[in-house]
């Protein structure tokens, strides 16, 4: 596990870190205001992929300035791989994809869920909407499980550093995702446990994007539709979940990523103790 830095270099540390959280927030505003030029005519799913086709490419370009930067002073060892697509990107996505799956069965079968054919399906719209899922799981794990995450874990820790972007992460999906306490309380800091795990599990990005993409595309796909003409399926429950319904599909979320995440890490941990 990343241990924290040394004393002598925390200054420098955390003033890498504000550097990459000035600037990053900059290339966000930027990415804001050339979304905002996208005419309100144009499908959904464009609209959606407006701002993390911009933040995305500049985001990648600063983590690697800034990298590139880190390597006069830090062996490869303590680096890390900032692309977002690397050799271990599928698999990391197919499992994603059976996580989120194992999800919907386990509402079939505790909750009655069933699919219905949707009429309004369109494939051009479908393509469009899980190309814009891949860019923002890439936009998000770009900004919280990349170099901000990276240097955290240096300066205070892992656990710690998932502490602190945990919080961050369910704050920008309470604010910008429009989400609802509970779901963004339980799901989006569960999930920014496992994405964090998978991030130094594999030392890089890629893994994390693809792990995250494949959880949302099985999520849009099998549970929760981003848009109603983007899915062939309709998922239908018998009757509108109750309170307490809805309390323990959290929980069976909570579970499946928690149990992920523990998975993850441990592997982790006998890989590095192998190694060592």
């Amino acid at each position: 596990m990343t241990q924290p830095a040394e004393p002598v270099s925390r200054r420098a540390e955390w003033r890498r870190l504000g550097l990459f959280l000035a600037f990053g927030t900059a290339i966000f505003l930027v990415a804001v205001v050339g979304a905002a030029f996208v005419p309100f005519s144009w499908p959904d799913a464009i609209r959606r992929s407006a701002h993390p086709t911009i933040f995305v490419p500049l985001g990648v370009a600063l983590t690697v300035i800034l990298l590139r930067k880190d390597a006069k002073d830090l062996p490869p060892a303590e680096l890390f791989n900032p692309w977002p697509v690397g050799g271990t990107s599928i698999p990391w996505l197919l499992l994603g994809i059976a996580l989120a799956s194992l999800i919907a069965v386990t509402f079939v079968l505790a909750f009655g869920l069933r699919w219905t054919p949707n009429i309004r399906w369109s494939g051009a719209s479908g393509a469009l909407i899980l190309w814009a899922i891949v860019l923002t799981a890439a936009a998000e794990e770009i900004a919280f499980r990349g170099y901000a995450f990276w240097r955290l874990m240096r300066l205070v820790g892992f656990w710690p550093a998932q502490a602190i972007v945990g919080a961050f992460f369910a704050v920008s999906h309470l604010t910008l995702g429009g989400y609802a306490l509970l779901p963004a309380l339980v799901g989006t800091v569960t999930g920014s446990v496992l994405y964090g795990v998978t991030f130094a599990r594999t030392r890089g990005l890629a893994a994390p994007i693809a792990l995250h993409s494949g959880w949302n595309i099985a999520q849009h796909m099998l549970l929760s539709p981003l848009d109603q003409s983007a899915t062939p399926l309709v998922p239908v429950f018998p009757h509108v979940p109750s309170e307490r319904e809805y309390a323990v599909m959290l929980a069976i979320v909570a579970i499946v990523m928690a149990a992920a995440a523990v998975g993850i890490h441990r592997f982790r941990r006998r890989r590095a103790m192998t190694d060592a």
